[in-house]
């Protein structure tokens, strides 16, 4: 039994080898059969892949030359479009050219109509404007000579009368009263005392409330004589603290005859600029115990002494050689010619006045008026305006004046006495000799 069992486990041993060297044969001929199957699925999407390549190429080469061809067309079509876009382009402008033409036609024709007509209306116009030139300056001439003719009825010398209302001083004195009356505008009644009146007559009288303005509109015709080519002459007289410089001068903020008159003189010259050209020149000098002072002499050393100028005739009148004389455009120049002068002129003091002016002064403007070619009928014109604030009168007995001040107080008076009779000269006969020379 134990043989019969060997020989039975041999052979199920053998018989297991060879199963298994059967398994090892089949394993090795399904593994060479999956390599062949690999490689030739290797080998197909090797194949697939070119084939797809080739596909993709002759598909790209096919859409290419599809695009070329479909782009040829188009840009056939749109070369013919645009030909005929062209040409539609032409006939507009043709057409637009046409009527630009037309439309200038048009305009031309309108415009010729109404430039014949705008021409014989500024034709008109012109000739119109010529006669109303023409009678304006007929109307010029003669509203000049009525009003320089009225200016000679009513005087060429003016006498007006300002009084000025009593000061502080006086009235708390208690020894100042007013004595004056004004019945008319013209009268002044002066009580002398309780029986005796005495009665004055002038061209106008002002009453110590009148205002500046007020005595300036009766001084404001002679400014327009001067621009019209007459001289003229303005001045206060009176005494000593009667109030000639404040008529004159004025303060800045209530200016006097001066400057008001100045103002009128360059409103003129602005109101006639269409038909004269006009050149102001000033001057300012001063009367000091019979010497005459440039009272606009420059950066002057007030202690130094005032150098003296001379009076000289000549074929156009009285003439100051050295005397400075600017041109003035305007009431800033004067004013600033004013105020200059008014440092240099010669002031004092007495028992009458704290502030008295002791000389006379005299501001000259001098007029050169040129018609201009518009205005071709008129005449020109030169004349000079004298505006003058004189020293007041004094009484010595009253005043206490000594020293230098008594011999001020002197001259003048006596330059005032010679002023009155030139003035009486003027006012008498013709024929009659005028001093002149007493005083300068």
């Amino acid at each position: 039994r134990s043989e019969a069992a060997s020989a039975a486990s041999a052979a199920a041993e053998a018989h297991r080898a060879a199963l298994e060297a059967l398994a090892e044969a089949k394993a090795d001929e399904l593994g060479a059969a999956v390599a062949k199957v690999e490689m030739e699925a290797a080998a197909a999407e090797a194949a697939l892949r070119e084939a797809h390549s080739e596909a993709k190429q002759a598909l790209e080469a096919a859409n290419a030359q599809a695009v070329e061809e479909l782009t040829a067309s188009f840009e056939a079509q749109i070369a013919k479009q645009a030909e005929v876009v062209g040409e539609l382009e032409a006939k507009v402008a043709a057409l637009d050219a046409e009527w630009e033409r037309k439309a200038e036609a048009r305009a031309q024709a309108a415009r010729s109509e109404a430039e014949l007509k705008a021409q014989a209306a500024v034709d008109a116009a012109h000739t119109a404007e010529k006669e109303a030139h023409e009678q304006y300056l007929g109307e010029y001439k003669k509203r000049k000579e009525v009003h320089n003719k009225l200016i000679e009825l009513q005087g060429n010398i003016r006498v007006f009368a300002r009084c000025r209302p009593m000061v502080e001083q006086e009235l708390k004195s208690g020894k100042c009263e007013d004595v004056t009356e004004f019945p008319a505008m013209d009268d002044i009644v002066v009580t002398k005392d309780l029986l005796t009146k005495a009665r004055y007559e002038f061209d106008a009288v002002f009453k110590p409330n009148s205002e500046q303005e007020a005595v300036f509109e009766h001084v404001k015709p002679f400014v327009t004589s001067f621009v019209d080519g007459f001289n003229v002459c303005i001045f206060a007289y009176g005494q000593t603290g009667s109030g000639k410089t404040f008529t004159m001068d004025g303060p800045p903020e209530n200016r006097g005859v001066n400057l008001r008159s100045l103002s009128e003189l360059f409103a003129l010259q602005e109101a006639r600029a269409e038909e004269m050209n006009y050149e102001f020149h000033m001057s300012y000098l001063e009367v000091y115990n019979e010497c005459v002072h440039d009272l606009l002499v420059e950066n002057r050393d007030k202690k130094a002494k005032k150098q003296d100028l001379d009076i000289r005739q000549s074929p156009g009148g009285n003439i100051i050689p050295g005397l400075t004389v600017v041109p003035v455009a305007g009431t800033d120049d004067v004013l600033a010619m004013m105020d200059r002068g008014a440092e240099n002129r010669a002031v004092g003091s007495h028992d009458m006045n704290e502030h008295s002016s002791r000389s006379h002064s005299i501001l000259t403007i001098t007029c050169v008026g040129t018609p201009k070619a518009a205005a071709a009928g008129l005449t020109a014109v030169s004349a000079r305006l004298n505006l003058i604030d004189l020293a007041g009168s004094e009484r010595i007995s009253k005043t206490d004046a000594t020293g230098e001040r008594l011999k001020e107080a002197q001259a003048i008076n006596k330059s005032l006495s010679a002023l009155g009779d030139v003035i009486a000269a003027l006012g008498g006969k013709k024929g009659t000799h005028v001093p002149y020379r007493n005083s300068k």
